[in-house]
């Protein structure tokens, strides 16, 4: 059996973050990754015809600076996300043009929404990233869902509707799955709500040119042969010395475990002896946001001849947030929609044949008759991944972060813990998955400096 002083397990931005950390400062680490592949949650594919296609996540913006630091050190490019033009929001059967974050095209709904956005920044900013369960309203705040504070305020139903849309959009989950300390700790965690459903100065701001998952290829390139695929852990056997991984392709032992992969899935690994009962309610009180991502593909990006931008908010369908997807070294026109929250469970359970249909039609509805006939339709149903079951994030049941918030963090004896689940700062985001990974390696050094292991 092989020894080795770290094992980490997950090979996305977390877990190859944590290991390029560790081998920096000479210790010996091995990542198991359960898939074929890395890059966790992000996944580019280059089609057949040459189109780039994003199923996982994609987009990087300022603040972000852990991820933009990787994308520099690597020389990767990036490139802006188109915004030019008009947004559309589809409300009441109309189509209402604005510019910027927040529709503007209902002038009630648009100064409710101001105010919505702007009480739960203001909240959200209350909220200490470390420890959330500290707040002095804690418990309060994480008995209500994020639908039992939008039904309470004197909003528009409109505007009401338009916050759910965002709620689905930015986790993705329904309103009423989520507590509302876990939504502000999120706010808080991307620099308040507008920032973080923004494009220009904000989260949507930037590509990169290679794809997003080119920044975890570059990272196992360091990682090397240290690297294997296709091994999902089975149980980890600990105890005060050390720690014993098996996998699908064998076994393993090292001195400290980082698991970087969602709470969901650290919950199904096997502990012997068992995660402690408030730990293990911790993994069963996180669940995975339901997604399912679509690219739509046209011979040109018609809707910039309209003067739009591709970005739409929709009150009703199957798609109801769309954002133009075109790659600048590409002629073909693409538009990425997201079916998400229960939208995507329900799409899960068509054929993809119906999937494609009703997609087509919401876009005919959104942009025009130009889209009825796309050349070509690619999806990810992100809650059908075996090593995901879901994106873009894990989230908190009502009830949780007040009562198990602090267990979230805390290693287990030698079993220490990242992902972007963990992250203090962008949680959910890749920038988060990168800070959490570091975080996880400073924490097994600290240990392991202070047993004499390292100088």
């Amino acid at each position: 059996m092989d020894t080795v002083d770290v094992v980490v397990i997950g090979a996305g931005l977390a877990g190859l973050s944590a290991a390029r950390d560790l081998l920096k400062e000479g210790v010996d680490v091995v990542v198991l990754e359960a898939r074929d592949r890395v890059g966790g949650r992000t996944f580019t594919v280059t089609e057949a015809d040459g189109v780039v296609v994003e199923h996982g996540g994609q987009w990087v913006g300022p603040t972000q600076d852990r991820a933009l630091a990787l994308i520099e050190e690597f020389g990767l490019g990036t490139f802006t996300q188109f915004s030019d033009g008009a947004n559309l929001q589809y409300s009441q059967g109309k189509h209402l043009e604005y510019h910027g974050a927040i529709p503007t095209g209902d002038p009630l709904q648009a100064a409710d929404l101001v105010d919505a956005m702007v009480e739960l920044t203001t909240k959200a900013m209350e909220i200490d990233p470390e420890c959330p369960w500290e707040h002095p309203l804690a418990v309060l705040l994480d008995s209500m869902t994020v639908e039992t504070w939008i039904s309470s305020q004197p909003y528009c139903e409109s505007a009401k509707d338009w916050i759910r849309t965002l709620c689905r959009a930015l986790f993705p989950a329904e309103p009423g799955e989520i507590s509302l300390l876990h939504a502000l700790f999120y706010f808080r965690s991307g620099g308040g709500v507008e920032k973080m459903i923004g494009t220009i100065n904000s989260a949507q701001e930037s590509r990169i040119t290679q794809g997003a998952q080119m920044l975890s290829k570059k990272l196992a390139e360091i990682v090397g042969d240290r690297l294997i695929l296709e091994a999902p852990v089975i149980r980890i056997d600990h105890d005060s010395h050390g720690a014993t991984i098996h996998h699908d392709k064998g076994t393993i032992s090292a001195k400290r475990v980082i698991v970087a992969i969602p709470l969901v899935l650290a919950g199904r690994i096997r502990y012997s002896p068992p995660m402690s009962g408030v730990r293990d309610q911790l993994t069963q009180r996180s669940f995975m946001g339901s997604v399912l991502k679509v690219h739509v593909v046209y011979e040109k990006p018609f809707w910039r001849n309209k003067g739009l931008s591709g970005h739409v908010t929709s009150d009703c369908g199957m798609v109801q947030i769309t954002f133009d997807q075109c790659h600048p070294d590409r002629p073909e026109g693409v538009i990425v929609g997201f079916m998400d929250s229960h939208l995507g469970r329900v799409a899960t359970q068509m054929t993809f044949e119906e999937r494609r249909d009703v997609v087509i039609e919401d876009l005919v509805r959104l942009l025009g008759e130009e889209a009825r006939n796309p050349k070509a339709y690619y999806e990810k149903a992100w809650i059908d991944e075996e090593f995901s079951r879901g994106a873009y994030v894990g989230m908190m049941t009502p009830g949780t972060w007040s009562t198990l918030g602090p267990h979230l963090r805390e290693p287990v004896g030698v079993i220490h813990w990242a992902g972007t689940e963990t992250a203090k700062i962008w949680n959910g985001y890749m920038d988060g998955a990168i800070r959490s990974g570091e975080d996880a390696a400073q924490s097994v050094l600290s240990s392991l400096a202070a047993e004499g292991v390292l100088k």
